[in-house]
């Protein structure tokens, strides 16, 4: 009995595993099938189980649709093609002139121009940007008081007026009557590895902007200067150091030849312009009446009378692009004011190309801003002649 059970149990078992294959396994049109709606794809058809009277059958079947390429899902889909429409070109705007596009009036007379320039160089000065910088006056006896509160102040508002790379150490101003004076201060202020060529330099010059800035007390009082150009002296201090602050800014100094990063009418002239404006500021010497005066007389004088400013370029004797340069300048910081006008200086710190340097700060064209020059020159007194 226990052999027989075994076996039957065997029996059962593989009944179970291999289940009998049913009687609508064969699919075909017509076969019975056994539940309505049931699909069954077999050598390319479709076919459907369908109810026909009481019995269930496969019906005639619909052949297999075989998926394109495009439509496969390992394929990537073809991407329709977007119509993106063609944007109206905006029409260029042309302007009757220069003063239109860029919104600066056109000046009739100088006096405008001039107090508008001196009024935003009295907004700007009447901030300190660089309070941590002092000052150290280096003088030797015999020199002249006046000289030497004119160099004190005038080393002190532009020194702390303009923001730039801080000093290690403080701003020095040599007065000396003489080369070996010059070159001992020199080496005691922390010069000591330029002080043979700048006391080199000494006798060729009134003064001469650094750091040190110096000034050579017998020129000035062998030729007279306090009283010959009384202006011009006034002017020195501020001048001088104000080519410091273009110098810490921009990286380095215009090359006389006009060749190096600006021009000579934008190195020079906003020099002046900055030790006019600084003699007003400390109410030595009006700008309006006297200070513009000075720079007019220079922009009238010799070769540079004839030249368009943009060919005032070099400082190598053969031009002057003290005066005009500093007529410019006062009709830049007019238009613009004080901060745009020395952005250009930021620009080209960053070497940027002179004319890119000044567009980018200016929002002008270089050659735009010469174009209006020379249209207004005779307005503002200093006519090409």
């Amino acid at each position: 009995m226990q052999k027989i059970k075994v076996t039957f149990a065997t029996l059962l078992c593989l009944f179970f595993t291999f289940p009998l294959i049913p009687a609508d396994a064969v699919v075909k049109t017509g076969a019975a099938c056994s539940k309505a709606g049931v699909k069954s794809v077999v050598s390319g058809m479709t076919y459907t189980c369908i109810k026909s009277g009481k019995k269930l059958i496969w019906d005639k079947g619909v052949a297999v649709t075989k998926p394109s390429a495009a439509a496969s899902p390992a394929a990537t889909p073809s991407a329709t093609p977007v119509v993106t429409p063609t944007p109206t070109p905006t029409p260029e705007i042309v302007y009757a002139t220069l003063w239109e596009k860029y919104r600066w009036s056109k000046p009739t007379s100088s006096s405008l121009v001039a107090s508008t320039a001196t009024d935003k160089f009295k907004a700007f000065a009447a901030t300190a940007r660089s309070t941590a910088t002092t000052i150290k006056i280096v003088s030797q006896d015999g020199t002249d008081p006046n000289l030497l509160k004119w160099v004190t102040d005038g080393s002190t508002l532009v020194a702390k007026m303009f923001s730039y790379p801080q000093l290690s150490g403080p701003f020095v101003a040599v007065l000396a009557n003489d080369k070996t004076f010059a070159e001992k201060a020199y080496n005691d202020n922390g010069f000591s590895r330029d002080a043979k060529s700048l006391a080199d330099y000494f006798d060729k010059a009134p003064a001469s902007g650094g750091p040190p800035n110096t000034y050579n007390n017998t020129m000035i009082k062998n030729n007279n200067l306090l009283v010959n150009d009384k202006i011009g002296i006034m002017q020195m201090p501020g001048h001088e150091t104000f080519h410091f602050i273009q110098k810490s800014i921009a990286g380095k100094s215009a090359t006389p030849d006009g060749l190096g990063i600006a021009p000579q009418w934008f190195w020079e002239g906003p020099a002046v312009f900055v030790g006019l404006q600084t003699a007003n500021q400390l109410s030595l010497a009006n700008y309006a009446t006297e200070g513009r005066t000075f720079a007019v007389k220079r922009s009238i004088s010799g070769p540079v009378k004839s030249l368009k400013l943009s060919e005032v370029t070099k400082n190598d004797g053969s031009t002057d692009p003290y005066g005009i340069g500093a007529i410019a300048t006062e009709f830049l910081v007019a238009n613009v004011g004080m901060e745009k006008f020395m952005d250009v200086y930021t620009n080209l710190g960053k070497n940027m190309a002179f004319p890119d340097a000044f567009k980018s700060a200016t929002g002008v064209e270089l050659t735009d801003f010469y174009a209006m020059f020379e249209e207004i020159r005779s307005s503002i007194d200093v006519p090409r002649t």
